[in-house]
């Protein structure tokens, strides 16, 4: 006998298997369990709400009962087997979520091989059914989607702590947490991203002020006096294209984002580096986003600062491409240095704020520079000349950094800022407000469909054609869907497009030549023309994204006029997504360029000159930036674009619910009981008791 079986045998006891054949018998009778679970999936097909059963039911519900019996007898002899051998079941030690996650990723790769280009290898797909195909496909990402969210929040935890919270802080949210409680109780899953929504907007209560003006104006200083810190860099070295966010934190610390979406924590020396051009020339590291945390009891109230770059060029063209250049803010402070004159870029900086619809305050920056008298002159030559140029009356405020100047500050801020804050916020929660309460229409027209579906069924289909309002939706959803492929090929395009962009410039410089006296090309009008040059390749994607977004607002917009609801989204939720786009600026403005003789040679000769002259002198550079720029414009599509999915989802799986649901295509065991008691109590939400009442929900 070996002896590895001599020692078993040796140690055995009577009637033990050894190690192996306990193995296999545990391993047979979990397969067997395994089956037995089968066998109840046949039986439960009856009741089962799967729209695709596989099996005729030729058992009756007395046969089924007989059955159940013997599975749970082979199941007890199953225990007994193992039992004998002093084994017991294995507890598990699968989470569920792990498992149920891991099936929707399946789920997930078979919706997206029903896309037309996969779809083509089963044949050419219709022109006319693409787009329908295509809401198909995102119709069902959108519901695995919410699903996953689910789990991954862990069964929904994290949005009941969320309201939990907000309610800490003094928001009146009580009718949304009972939205939450009840839409839980009842299925309505659909009203979930709707809720996540608003109370993520309640969650973001920033008021953005955002600070203007030319290089060495005074910007950085200003912010690190107005904050009691020395957090931003100061010098004479631009910043670069990437504003500087400061927030409240309970500790100084600073982030930075890059355009491949790592983020490093670092600091606040070596932020000094990164966003100065000359720590970081051209942003050749591609920030994208720098954000400071700042334990300063003036950012507390909300308040988030931004230190911006100077516009430079940009500020002289005016025109309206330009805008999408401006950082996205609330509020603007356009500081004007004391030690210098009014100038086109300041005049321009202004233009922009006012046609961007973004209020702004002038800042008369190092004001201490200035005796009384001429302080009063420059005020009023700059009110003067604003008045002249833009037609604006602006109010001029003296402001300096310098310690001795710190009263004037500090009134400033009490005066002119936190009152402002104040009123944003007021504004947001009178928006939400409005959108809760729609929300809680729309969940009692969910609660009535399922209490009298048979009532509503017949009033309600003599009216819709619900055959047209889903494929509206399903168009839309695919639409929005297809958004973030198409943007994020174009954007990462970018890199290969520098021979187009320079022969845009060397064409406007042709004309300009023909136009004007002059005989050599500024450096100003070079780099203008380049930019203008960038922004007509990035115009036709960015207006797709509007017409596309817009076009599904209205159509939610026109479905829920069309449902007698009242909930739909607004434009307002579009352009809230449509925020903080990146900034396309060169790190260095272009050499001028003498045309000299080669003028006189015809003008496809001086334009291949020009073109020539300028790929030799920054087209590496241009390359580069224009590489970086479309990988930041990627990550920027890639954030907004799930927003807007997740916006247009939320309404547009409501509306096909409450569609479903007419058409009893979305059947579900109720407890009739406890609908009809939530929905009497919707129906008599009083908000003047709503944390009383909420209280006792809850």
């Amino acid at each position: 006998m070996p002896e590895r079986d001599w020692k078993v045998a040796k140690t055995r006891h009577a009637g033990e298997l050894n190690e192996n054949q306990q193995r296999r018998l545990r391993i047979s009778c979990q397969y067997i369990d395994k089956l037995l679970s089968d066998i109840e999936d046949v039986l439960h097909e009856a009741t089962s709400q799967s729209p695709f059963p596989r099996h005729v039911m030729d058992v009756g519900p007395a046969q089924i009962r007989v059955l159940e019996d013997y599975i749970r007898r082979i199941r007890s002899q199953l225990v007994h087997a193992i039992g004998w051998q002093n084994m017991r079941p294995e507890p598990p030690d699968i989470p569920a979520t792990r498992s149920l996650l891991s099936s929707l990723a399946f789920i997930d790769i078979a919706i997206e091989e029903l896309k037309p280009k996969y779809m083509r290898g089963s044949g050419a797909v219709p022109e006319d059914a693409v787009d329908a195909l295509n809401g198909v496909v995102y119709e069902l990402h959108s519901a695995v989607d919410g699903m996953q969210g689910y789990l991954k929040q862990k069964l929904g935890a994290n949005l009941e702590q969320r309201l939990q919270h907000l309610e800490k802080t003094g928001y009146d949210v009580g009718l949304l947490r009972l939205l939450e409680q009840v839409a839980t109780r009842n299925g309505l899953v659909e009203f979930r991203p709707r809720i996540d929504a608003l109370a993520s907007r309640l969650e973001d209560d920033s008021f953005e002020v955002a600070l203007f003006g030319r290089v060495s104006s005074g910007k950085s200083s200003l912010l690190n006096a107005l904050l009691g810190t020395d957090v931003l860099p100061v010098g004479i070295n631009p910043i670069t294209a990437v504003p500087t966010k400061l927030r409240y934190g309970a500790v100084l610390k600073a982030t930075v984002s890059y355009g491949d979406g790592q983020s490093d924590l670092v600091t606040v020396e070596e932020l000094g580096h990164l966003v100065t051009e000359q720590g970081n020339p051209g942003n050749l590291q591609n920030i994208v986003r720098a954000i400071v945390e700042v334990p300063s009891p003036r950012l507390k109230e909300g308040i988030l600062l931004v230190d911006t770059p100077g516009l430079g060029s940009l500020a002289k063209r005016g025109a309206r491409e330009t805008l999408a250049y401006l950082p996205s803010c609330d509020f603007a402070l356009l500081l004007i240095d004391a030690g210098a004159t009014l100038n086109e870029e300041d005049l321009g900086t202004l233009r922009l704020l006012y046609e961007a619809g973004i209020p702004a305050l002038v800042l008369l920056s190092k004001s201490d520079l200035l005796a009384e008298a001429d302080l009063h002159r420059a005020i009023n030559y700059i009110q003067q000349h604003v008045k002249h140029d833009l037609g604006l009356d602006v109010v001029v405020h003296p402001v300096s950094a310098l310690p001795d100047s710190s009263a004037i500050l500090n009134q400033f801020f009490a005066r002119e800022l936190v009152p402002r804050f104040d009123q944003a916020r007021v504004l947001r929660e009178a928006s939400v407000a409005r959108k809760i309460g729609a929300l809680r229409e729309a969940v009692k027209a969910a609660l009535e469909s399922n209490l009298d579906r048979e009532k509503r069924t017949a009033v309600q289909q003599n009216k819709l054609d619900t055959t047209e309002i889903e494929s509206a939706l399903r168009v839309i959803t695919g639409e929005v869907g297809e958004l973030g492929t198409t943007l994020d090929r174009t954007f990462r395009e970018f890199g290969e497009t520098p021979a187009i962009v320079l022969d845009g410039v060397a064409t406007r410089a042709v004309q300009w030549l023909r136009n004007n006296s002059e005989n050599h090309l500024p450096s100003l009008q070079l780099s203008e023309w380049i930019h203008d040059a960038v922004w007509s390749l990035v115009q036709p994607s960015i207006e797709h994204l509007r017409s596309v977004g817009g076009h599904a607002i209205e159509t939610l917009q026109n479905t829920a006029r069309e449902m007698g609801r009242m909930d739909a989204p607004s434009r307002e939720d579009l352009e809230l997504l449509l925020r903080d786009m990146p900034r396309f600026e060169l790190s260095v403005i272009p050499k001028p360029i003498s045309p000299g003789p080669w003028k006189f040679f015809g003008e496809r000769i001086v334009r291949a000159r020009i073109k020539a002259n300028l790929n030799d002198s920054m087209g590496p550079l241009l390359k580069r930036t224009l590489h970086l720029y479309g990988l930041a414009s990627s990550q920027w599509s890639g954030q907004v674009i799930p927003k807007l999915e997740a916006v247009v989802n939320s309404y547009a799986d409501a509306y096909r619910v409450q569609i479903h649901r007419l058409n009893s295509t979305s059947e579900r065991v109720i407890n009739v009981g406890q609908l009809g008691e939530d929905l009497n109590f919707l129906t008599s939400w009083d908000l003047a008791s709503s944390p009383d009442l909420a209280e006792k929900r809850a």
